[in-house]
């Protein structure tokens, strides 16, 4: 499994404002990420959308998480960003060979990696990033 570039993005930005623990303006995801903030506004509505995180207008608007972190996994964030790990066709049942081979070890390991990707929350990063 290979991440994707705004997989990478949006994992760090919901952890910047987990990490702020409130209302995070773009300009401030946009210097501590050193992108755009035309790419970022896109991984942030994607994020918005899927019910991650809310947004507040005016001067001291900005982004914030929509629920605790610990109520957010990662598999949420993943799933917002349209990134959420998928498997082979194998491993979805929708495999053509009727003796496909692989078909039960992906969907043991769709089902493992999507088990771990629930049970990370967003606030367990935070805790585990404080203990570096």
């Amino acid at each position: 499994m290979k991440l994707t570039t705004r997989t990478k993005y949006g994992l760090k930005m919901c952890f910047l404002i987990a990490v702020a623990d409130g209302t995070v303006p773009l300009s401030a995801l946009k210097k501590q990420t050193g992108h755009s903030e035309k790419y970022l506004e896109q991984l942030l509505i994607m994020l918005k959308k899927g019910g991650v995180l809310e947004a507040d207008r005016g001067v001291k608007g900005g982004y914030r998480l929509s629920r605790p972190a610990e109520q957010i996994s990662v598999k949420d964030i993943l799933d917002a960003l349209d990134d959420g790990f998928d498997m082979s066709d194998c491993a979805e049942g929708v495999c053509k060979d009727a003796y496909c081979p692989n078909k039960r070890i992906f969907a043991r390991l769709s089902d493992n990696i999507n088990n771990t990707l629930s049970s990370v929350s967003l606030r367990d990063m935070v805790n585990e990033y404080k203990c570096v």
